[in-house]
């Protein structure tokens, strides 16, 4: 975040720390503050270009604080905008970009760049041994896997070995999803963001026990998310539809969908979000609930990690 996009990308709820810049340490400290009150374990933090805003804040701001904390985060890879292409079209690797190179080359330069900066930090997340990275919209991803292919070989190479999550679960059905595929590059399946359907937490659940079912047919685990809410009108118009987030109810319901999928032998719930603030579904303190969503968050851990 930065000045004008506050200015010119409206939101529904109000940060408790004003209009804020995203390149402020102390922001960041108390991002990683308020996420240790919540009992979140790590930041899954997007990344888009080396020497874009996103990456020069990690690099400057975002990871001394973790460091400082000695908490932990992973990347997600946000391929549309880390490729330069258009959202809700295919992403096709073996196509050329804007600026002549091939997408699926500027994909394996940038999980170069990954293992070089970032996958072997000491604070970088993994899971039997191998550094956890999401990446966005695989779902629309065609021609991907001599790239996939060629981002393990280069970064075996570098001693990194990967725990890929492919996000890919969302309103199409499971079973028409390419698993030979899935199996061979990832390691779990995901869903960022389900969004909408009537009865939605219904339908939610029907995809992730349809999901869940056919991952560990091969082997694989459907890691699934929850949102607090869903309302993003004041960016995208009053046509948009929302998911009530009825002072904390809706969380408590989406937990109790999602926990059925979380176990010992898949240890993930993805909190969809900390602070997407465009999209309200951000947990981060506002001044319309305060903490109430860390304090939640934090009873509902609790509650899980009981089990």
């Amino acid at each position: 975040y930065y000045p004008a996009r506050w200015t010119n990308e409206p939101v529904t709820n109000t940060p408790k720390l004003g209009w804020y810049s995203s390149d402020d340490r102390k922001v960041a400290a108390d991002h990683v503050r308020w996420a240790k009150q919540a009992d979140l374990d790590f930041f899954l933090i997007s990344w888009l270009s080396p020497d874009g805003r996103e990456g020069k804040n990690l690099k400057g701001s975002v990871l001394p604080e973790l460091e400082a904390a000695r908490f932990r985060f992973a990347l997600l890879y946000e391929t549309p905008l880390a490729l330069g292409l258009p959202a809700g079209k295919p992403i096709d690797l073996a196509g050329t970009l804007p600026d002549g190179a091939r997408a699926g080359d500027r994909f394996v330069e940038h999980f170069d760049h990954l293992a070089e900066t970032y996958l072997k930090h000491n604070q970088y997340l993994r899971f039997d041994g191998k550094a956890v990275v999401m990446i966005y919209l695989v779902r629309d991803m065609v021609n991907a896997g001599p790239y996939l292919k060629a981002v393990r070989e280069r970064l075996g190479r570098r001693g990194v070995d990967l725990y890929l999550i492919a996000d890919v679960v969302y309103w199409e059905a499971p079973d028409k999803l390419d698993w030979a595929f899935l199996k061979e590059h990832f390691q779990a399946v995901t869903a960022y963001n389900m969004y909408y359907r009537p009865k939605f937490l219904e339908a939610v659940q029907g995809q992730f026990k349809a999901a869940d079912r056919a991952a560990r047919a091969q082997g694989m685990r459907l890691i699934p998310n929850v949102m607090p809410g869903y309302d993003d009108t004041p960016l995208r118009g009053t046509e948009r539809v929302t998911l009530n987030r009825r002072r904390g109810q809706f969380y408590r319901d989406y937990w109790a969908v999602a926990s059925e999928f979380v176990g010992p032998d898949q240890p993930f719930l993805l909190v969809t979000s900390f602070n997407e603030w465009h999209e309200g579904t951000e947990l981060e303190p506002s001044t319309e609930y305060g903490d109430m969503y860390l304090r939640l968050t934090r009873e509902l851990g609790v509650d899980l990690r009981k089990r």
